[in-house]
C-alpha cells in the first residue's frame, strides 16, 4: 500500500510505528501496571500528536507526578503523558489547558483515556486504539 509507508508522517508502516512506540513506552507501561495493581491508582493517558516538538510546552504544564514521554518518528511527534491519580475529566481538563494556553497556533490532535491494568494485557492493541483515533481526527480535519 503506498500510503502505508506514510502512516501519520512517520515514514514507516503502521505496524512499524506501533512497534517503535511500544519499545519506547514499555518500561513506563510496566511501572504503571505495577502501580495500578498495587495501589489501585487511576491513571489517565493523554496523547498529543503533532509535527512540531511540543515537549517543552508539556514540561511547563505537567505536575511532578506526571510522566511525559515524547517519541519522534520521521516528521511525527507522539507526546504521551501519563497522569497518575487522574480521572478522564482531569485528563480532558489537562488537554484543554494546554490547548488554550500553548497550542493555539500549532496543529495538533489528541486522544485521552483512563487506563486500568487490564488495558495493558495486549499492549499492541492498546497503542493502536490511540493511533487509530489520531488518524481519524487528522483525516476528518483534512476532509
Amino acid at each position: 500500500m503506498p500510503n502505508e509507508s506514510k502512516y501519520l508522517a512517520t515514514g514507516l508502516s503502521q505496524i512499524q510505528t506501533n512497534k517503535l512506540l511500544l519499545k519506547e513506552l514499555e518500561p513506563t507501561i510496566e511501572e504503571l501496571v505495577y502501580n495500578t495493581k498495587r495501589y489501585n491508582e487511576a491513571v489517565c493517558l493523554v496523547l498529543f500528536y503533532t509535527q512540531e516538538d511540543i515537549s517543552a510546552i508539556i514540561q511547563e504544564c505537567i505536575r511532578k507526578t506526571d510522566i511525559p514521554k515524547t517519541i519522534h518518528i520521521g516528521d511525527a511527534y507522539f507526546n504521551f503523558i501519563f497522569l497518575p491519580f487522574s480521572s478522564e475529566t482531569e485528563g480532558y481538563t489537562f488537554i484543554k489547558h494546554i490547548e488554550y494556553k500553548k497550542l493555539q497556533n500549532i496543529e495538533h490532535y489528541y486522544y485521552y483515556e483512563k487506563i486500568r491494568e487490564t488495558d495493558f494485557s495486549n499492549e499492541f492493541n492498546f497503542i493502536n486504539t490511540f493511533l487509530f483515533s489520531i488518524k481519524e481526527q487528522k483525516e476528518e480535519h483534512l476532509a
